[in-house]
């Protein structure tokens, strides 16, 4: 990547008042042109794109370049808005739980029951966490060291996003069905005076659980096709996942070109 070419690429479809000019760090290729995609912003509020490259180039690989960034830049965004959300928990919370739990578990059906839905959360939490973890590794170091994107790449963004929405819908499933053991486990040690046992953060933690099951059903919303396709085999889950978000990636397009400065469609 040649920056300074780049941005002064850039600059030249910048509108007056945008205090932003963003540079996505990764080219994707057509015909022997790599082809870069320009976000414009005024404060933070997106205005635009350009498609921009550090030579000549021809508008139509141009356009196919840009429906390939745009895109994956979509798709990458969204796995790092779970990210940043999703590594704030600690599956330590769910392990400080869960030990505590394990010293009454054979004096109190209840507290049995609450360890072992604490347990499968906390499965499910490590297992998230992972894959976020190996993308996020795989990303910073392969695109960003190379700066090329390519049909696998986006490929691989996909997969690991389906990963996310199979686990997201897989946690809220179980945290729904098991709802009435969660609240009667926090009344159990609420009782027994076991809170004295947690730190702060694991006791809020153990407090939204046992409360928090409305935002759990509005939330598993979001994915009523996992829901119809959880019977399946994990392997075929992630295949039809990975269409049913390209899909909606394809559909979202024709906006995403209404901001497309350059070249026109």
């Amino acid at each position: 990547m040649n920056i300074p070419v780049l941005k002064r690429n850039a600059n030249k479809h910048k509108k007056l008042f945008e205090n932003k000019v963003m540079i996505n760090p990764y080219g994707y290729e057509v015909n022997g042109v790599s082809y870069y995609l320009a976000i414009y912003k005024r404060g933070e509020k997106h205005r635009g794109y350009t498609v921009i490259a550090e030579e000549e180039y021809s508008e139509a690989d141009a356009l196919l370049a840009f429906e390939k960034l745009i895109l994956f830049t979509a798709y990458v965004n969204k796995f790092f808005e779970l990210e940043k959300l999703k590594m704030r928990l600690s599956p330590e919370t769910f392990s400080n739980i869960s030990n505590v739990l394990n010293q009454y578990v054979d004096k109190n059906d209840y507290l049995k029951k609450g360890k072992e839905v604490i347990d499968q959360l906390n499965d499910m939490l490590v297992e998230l966490q992972e894959r976020l973890k190996a993308y996020t590794h795989y990303y910073d170091n392969h695109i960003l060291v190379h700066h090329t994107l390519d049909d696998q790449e986006i490929q691989t963004v996909l997969e690991a996003s389906a990963h996310l929405n199979r686990l997201q819908y897989k946690q809220g499933r179980v945290l729904i069905d098991s709802f009435k053991f969660i609240k009667e486990t926090y009344k159990e040690m609420k009782k027994l005076n076991l809170f004295k046992l947690l730190n702060e953060y694991d006791r809020t933690v153990l407090k939204e659980l046992a409360r928090g099951v409305r935002k759990t059903k509005k939330s598993i919303k979001d994915f009523t096709y996992e829901k119809e396709i959880a019977h399946l085999p994990v392997e075929q889950q992630i295949e039809l996942i990975v269409k049913s978000i390209e899909k909606a990636g394809q559909e979202k397009l024709p906006r995403y070109k209404q901001d497309l400065r350059y070249p026109r469609t």
